[in-house]
């Protein structure tokens, strides 16, 4: 198959990204010849990759979406595409993986947290005008042929906000690296990260990994913070973007214990380093942070409004209902400093994980590839 791939930026310091870049290896190790239409990549040297360079303007968000929308479907039009595959909202596509989710049900979620006025703005904001008129279009008009949610709560949003019929959606969670990530590694990295950080052994370590702060949940997981009376933990903050700015909503007599550090790509070492890991997000489609973790043998707290609580349950991890509640988050925190509960957790946490090879992503994709191509 000939394949095209959308993403203005395809640069590996995420999770969303690094998945993406081992997904279209996959495809090009089968022997598909894949077209990455993008304004940044991480170059690939595998000879069935191909790299197209998308001009577009940068002058800010609204012109940046436009002008990457036009400029990729004028350059979509120069080839013939068996599939092509976009994680942008742009007018190309005929299949759209929704990795961002559903923008509506994002700023619903974010408005909980600002005032009238502060709605009235975001509302009005031509950017995100622009990002609801092209995901009505892919949702609504039905040039878009298969939409991938990467979880049931994707689809269900998409579902109560638009008039797509269902069977157009098709729920593909991602994968992870079982073998990268892996309990074993804690007997190899554990050790060296925390004495690299200067975390003591005994301390209880808590991991966040993820950017995006405001849609992360930060300003509340630091919050919660001021709960957490037990002083033997440390916070390890990990991810792109402002951390002086959030780290004002953690009371002062607890900054020592929160560390902040920029993403490393051996992402898998600070994991193993942990002993709890959360993603206390607003909105989250997935979070394939929550499954590095689980693999890692990491008992998870996430939000219900993540859609890795689709999977997880109090035998693996814990689901926060209302993720604007530092004390409620603190509550989650405190049940796991237990050692006896986190194991017990952490072991199931692995099962849970392992029923999510990046193998089985590809394989469900590749299956709805070929649907389209045999009607």
């Amino acid at each position: 198959m000939k394949i095209a791939i959308i993403r203005q930026k395809f640069v590996l310091y995420g999770g969303a990204e690094q998945f993406a870049d081992g997904f279209i290896h996959q495809l090009a190790e089968s022997g598909h010849e894949v077209h990455i239409f993008a304004n940044r990549w991480t170059p690939s040297h595998h000879e069935n990759i191909h790299h197209h360079f998308v001009a577009t303007l940068h002058f800010n968000a609204f012109v940046r979406t436009l002008s990457f929308a036009r400029s990729v479907a004028q350059k979509i039009r120069e080839q013939h595409f068996d599939i092509i595959q976009s994680h942008e909202k742009t007018w190309a596509q005929n299949v759209y993986r929704a990795g961002d989710g559903c923008h509506i049900k994002w700023l619903s979620q974010r408005s909980k947290n600002l005032s009238p006025l502060q709605n009235l703005f975001l509302y009005l904001n031509p950017f995100h005008q622009l990002i609801l008129k092209l995901e009505k279009n892919i949702f609504e008009s039905g040039q878009c042929k298969k939409i991938i949610a990467i979880s049931q709560m994707v689809k269900n949003d998409i579902l109560e906000n638009y008039k797509c019929p269902p069977e157009n959606i098709v729920v593909v969670y991602n994968g992870v690296d079982l073998k990268r990530f892996h309990p074993d590694n804690k007997k190899t990295y554990r050790k060296l990260i925390r004495k690299k950080l200067g975390i003591p052994e005994s301390a209880t370590l808590i991991l966040f990994v993820g950017s995006g702060f405001e849609r992360k949940g930060l300003q509340f997981l630091l919050q919660s913070t001021a709960f957490l009376q037990n002083d033997n933990w440390r916070l390890l903050l990990m991810g792109k973007g402002k951390f002086e700015k959030f780290m004002r909503y953690a009371p002062a007599n607890k900054h020592s214990q929160i560390i902040a550090k920029e993403p490393d790509p051996e992402i898998e070492k600070y994991y193993a380093a942990a002993d709890i890991f959360i993603l206390p997000s607003i909105y989250e489609p997935f979070g394939n942070a929550n499954l590095e973790a689980l693999a890692t043998g990491l008992p998870v707290i996430t939000t219900q409004y993540c859609g890795a609580a689709d999977i997880i349950n109090n035998k693996n991890g814990m689901v926060i209902d209302d993720p604007f509640n530092p004390e409620q988050i603190a509550e989650k925190i405190r049940y796991l400093f237990a050692p006896s509960i986190r194991e017990t957790m952490g072991e199931n946490a692995r099962e849970l994980a392992e029923q999510f090879p990046l193998e089985r992503n590809s394989r469900e994709m590749l299956e709805i590839y070929e649907s389209l191509i045999s009607k």
